[in-house]
């Protein structure tokens, strides 16, 4: 449930964010829209093979390992650069 909701959670600060990200940033429209649905990309493409990953590995180790990808993940997404850079380490984020 934890995880469903930081996921959940996370789609929500980004999207009232967004304002923010594209001063700062000097992010375009495209940027933007990569930064949203990049996310949602990653995470949907992702999900089957982590779970086919999770029956062969162990579940335990998989969440462990995608909770880490997610975490560090959000960090380097909190120092990025610029509008592109934001764009990729939130396509690795919802991977993780």
């Amino acid at each position: 449930m934890g995880a469903g909701f930081m996921t959940l959670l996370d789609v929500t600060i980004v999207n009232v964010a967004l304002p923010s990200v594209e001063r700062s940033l000097d992010a375009g429209p495209s940027n933007l829209q990569w930064v949203v649905a990049g996310y949602a990309l990653a995470f949907g493409l992702f999900l089957v093979p982590a779970g086919r990953l999770g029956d062969l590995l162990g579940r335990r180790t998989m969440f462990l390992v995608g909770l880490s990808v997610f975490v560090v993940a959000s960090a380097a997404c909190g120092l990025a650069p610029s509008g592109p850079a934001l764009a990729v380490l939130r396509l690795v984020q919802g991977a993780g």
